[in-house]
């Protein structure tokens, strides 16, 4: 379609009106979670200066510079700026093209990122959707036009089919030329032929992303399973090498959609013998973790980003169409919104079938196996493996803003919260190879959020993010957030 968010890259910047005050900003009389040690540092300062840290130690023993604007915090918490290991930020939330989805799709995408940046996350593991518009969107946060995370990319999903039938996503079907044009490219990349998939994955280097992302997902998430693999095909044993060898030659990392277990340990096996690095998406949820396989992830620096909330959510659903129900602006377009609706009620109403046919997602059959999911997330937590992420935009039930139900279900699982506030800051981090965030430390990106009070002993308190810092310019002030409307 092309430059289709010129409108948004053309008009006026939503910028807060703080940034008025400079760019060398001095915080006193804050406490501080630095992303490192499971303490706050009480009594502090901290500089700013661009978009940068400059300089970070206790109130008595650093001097504010005198061309520094001084924002005194009256003892708020500050923390950096939170990293999110699985999103799909361009998700449009519709899955008919109508006319209104359409033409509400960017400002729906621009939701997407402004209650992602307002609820504390400024960098985003984005796990695919419409190519061009996560460019274009990219580019937007990137120049702060709009309030919006840092993107690292794969851009799309590189999925099976075989000849109709589709692997996982089965939902996301091979666009039209017409339909792939209004979204500026496929939402999955379904190559027919080896030469197709190469060309598929150096593209995603070509494009600048950071990661590939593609499934080993043998059947849906369903009770009752299809008869044969040809009803829902997977990616052999070829053609996963070829995606994890392109890997290991490009140095990007290879993010692999595997719920079931035994596919799990298979991708593990694959890329251990090929020598990639990689990190298996989304827990496993029918079998125990076994300890082998969180050897070999230990062993090979694999990691598993668990999306908890993925499984959780299908204890919710009634809620969800309640919550539609009510004033949803902030979050949701009208059409997005009616779509949306009768996607989760059409899921609540064939629970009832559950084990009687297949369904691409079996909320009765989720629920049956939570305590694995949870279980199994203990296990890799104390194996060191995992990271946080919350598949947001990803399921019908993914909407942007929720960091902190992922971090519940850590919390209600036994996990330390400073233990899961440095998976979501430097662990996340490390984990995606970014050595200038996730900490509080001079010559870091001065990506900050800000909490009121000393409140990080309560989850709860990272739904009420007061400030949000993006390289030094303020998204969001004292609450006060901007809007398009």
């Amino acid at each position: 379609m092309g430059n289709y968010i010129a409108t948004l890259l053309n008009a006026s910047p939503l910028l807060h009106t703080m940034n008025s005050v400079g760019n060398r900003i001095a915080f006193t009389n804050c406490h501080i979670f630095d992303g490192i040690h499971s303490e706050l540092k009480e009594d502090m300062t901290l500089l700013v200066e661009g978009d940068k840290i400059s300089n970070v130690g206790h109130r008595a023993q650093l001097t504010v510079p005198d061309n520094f604007y001084i924002i005194d915090t009256a003892g708020q918490t500050i923390m950096p700026g939170l990293i999110d290991n699985h999103v799909h930020l361009c998700s449009p939330f519709t899955y008919e093209a109508t006319i209104s989805a359409i033409r509400q799709m960017p400002m729906q995408v621009l939701l997407n990122n402004m209650r992602t940046v307002y609820s504390g996350v400024t960098t985003v593991c984005d796990m695919g959707g419409p190519q061009g518009i996560i460019k274009e969107f990219t580019e937007l946060a990137d120049k702060n036009h709009i309030p919006g995370p840092r993107y690292l990319n794969c851009y799309t999903l590189i999925s099976p089919s075989n000849g109709k039938k589709l692997g996982y996503p089965s939902q996301v079907n091979v666009l039209n030329p017409f339909n792939a044009w209004l979204l500026e490219g496929q939402v999955a990349t379904r190559p027919k032929t080896i030469k197709a998939l190469k060309k598929a994955c150096y593209k995603v280097r070509d494009s600048g992303g950071t990661h590939l992302k593609t499934t080993y997902q043998p059947q849906p998430f369903s009770e009752k399973k299809y008869a044969t693999q040809d009803d829902f095909p997977i990616f052999n044993d070829e053609w996963m090498r070829t995606i994890l060898e392109i890997g290991k030659e490009t140095g990007l990392v290879v993010d692999i959609h595997s719920p079931y277990g035994m596919a799990a340990e298979r991708c593990v096996d694959l890329a251990m013998a090929v020598g990639a690095k990689i990190r298996i998406q989304h827990m496993t949820f029918d079998i125990d973790f076994k300890d082998s396989i969180i050897k070999k992830m230990q062993d090979n620096g694999f990691y598993m980003i668990p999306t908890v909330t993925v499984f959780g959510d299908a204890f919710q659903m009634p809620k969800f169409v309640q919550w539609l129900d009510d004033d949803t602006k902030s979050h949701m377009m009208p059409e997005a919104k009616r779509q949306t609706k009768a996607m989760i009620q059409k899921g609540i109403n064939i629970e009832p079938y559950s084990g009687q046919m297949v369904m691409e997602c079996d909320n009765a059959y989720l629920r049956k196996h939570f305590n694995l999911v949870k279980q199994n997330t203990q296990k890799a937590h104390e194996a060191r493996i995992i990271g946080i992420g919350t598949d947001c935009g990803g399921t019908n039930t993914g909407f942007f803003g929720r960091i902190c139900s992922e971090v519940m279900h850590y919390f209600e699982f036994g996990i330390p919260l400073f233990e899961i506030l440095k998976y979501l800051t430097s662990v996340n981090a490390e984990i995606n190879g970014l050595n200038d965030r996730g900490v509080i430390q001079p010559g870091k990106l001065a990506d900050l959020i800000a909490l009121d009070g000393n409140r990080l002993l309560d989850p709860s308190a990272l739904t009420e993010v007061s400030m949000v810092m993006k390289g030094g310019v303020f998204l969001k002030y004292r609450g006060e957030e901007l809007t398009p409307f």
